[in-house]
């Protein structure tokens, strides 16, 4: 069920401008790649995660319960039934979408209506992941959850580390987290076994698949290739925080600190994008080469990229 407030009449109100400026940072000029980003105008929530399963069904989650979806024509709100803040989400389908956060806060979107799964711990749970079957949620304090039948049971971890997002790769299911730690889970065994990056002992806050393996980001410009249980580094980035990280066509997208983003083709030999202000950006979905969702702090949603989308193409209402 769709409820009405604020965000309905900022996306769907005909008069209503659904592109917004913010605060520049000095080199948004008219012909600029900054300012050829679209930026939606969704308030000053604090937007937490974005996730997709197709360019007609993008899903944003944030604080005090907020969920907004885009179904190809319109970003619009969606009751979620809690107040708790939404830190993760990911979309398996049209019809399965699970998103995550504090107080053990798990809601699962089937068919259209969300609903609340069974807590089994209080603790904030950061990311999620399913592929539609089996699902796997993770949070802070060592707390990771699995789920094969509908139901969730914990996984049993010695260790108190805490976890920020999780990949899948062709030898498993890894989450990362604190002090550079990559921990493998086994859905199945609902076991979960530990180990850290060679010479990177900072906070891991972003993960995606790609090939075989995976891309983990984090503090200080942290970029790496994940495959065969084996970190590969790649260098070039400045020292910011990465947060997010997304691939499309084989190039990888990553986003961050004070309105950073940047392109790295086949992973490799960055290029940074300007944008149009310095609010934090922490998740990025990318529906395509030529569709990229960001989110962030202070009610930031950016789509883009610049050069190929513009301002007035296919915008959000």
């Amino acid at each position: 069920m769709r409820v009405v407030s604020f965000l309905l009449l900022l996306f769907v109100v005909p008069t209503a401008c659904d592109q917004v400026t913010v605060r520049s940072r000095g080199d948004a000029g008219t012909d600029s790649l900054a300012s050829q980003w679209q930026l939606v105008d969704a308030g000053q929530t604090n937007f937490n995660a974005v996730s997709g399963s197709s360019a007609d069904n993008v899903f944003v989650v944030g604080d005090e319960g907020t969920i907004l979806h885009w179904d190809g024509t319109a970003l619009l709100p969606e009751e979620s039934g809690t107040t708790a803040n939404l830190r993760g989400v990911v979309v398996a389908s049209d019809s399965l979408t699970y998103t995550v956060g504090e107080q053990g806060t798990i809601l699962r979107r089937q068919n259209g209506v969300w609903s609340a799964d069974v807590p089994v711990t209080t603790a904030v749970l950061n990311a999620v992941w399913t592929d539609g079957t089996s699902a796997c949620a993770v949070g802070e304090q060592g707390i990771a959850l699995v789920s094969s039948g509908g139901s969730w049971t914990l996984v049993a971890n010695p260790r108190n580390d805490n976890y920020y997002a999780i990949a899948d790769c062709n030898d498993g299911l890894f989450t990362i987290g604190s002090l550079g730690v990559v921990s493998h889970i086994d859905v199945g065994a609902k076991s979960i076994s530990a180990v850290s990056l060679p010479g990177y002992t900072k906070l891991l806050a972003g993960a995606t698949r790609w090939a075989s393996g995976a891309y983990f980001v984090g503090v200080d410009g942290g970029f790496f290739f994940w495959s065969a249980g084996k970190a590969t580094k790649v260098d070039g980035l400045p020292q910011v925080f990465l947060h997010g990280v997304a691939v499309a066509d084989g190039d990888a997208w990553v986003v961050g600190n004070e309105g950073f983003v940047a392109k790295l083709p086949g992973g490799l030999s960055p290029t940074i994008i300007p944008t149009p202000d310095d609010r934090w950006l922490v998740s990025i979905y990318a529906a395509s080469a030529t569709d990229l969702w960001i989110v962030g702090r202070s009610g930031a949603i950016l789509r883009g990229p610049p050069g190929v989308r513009g301002v007035g193409d296919g915008g959000a209402h």
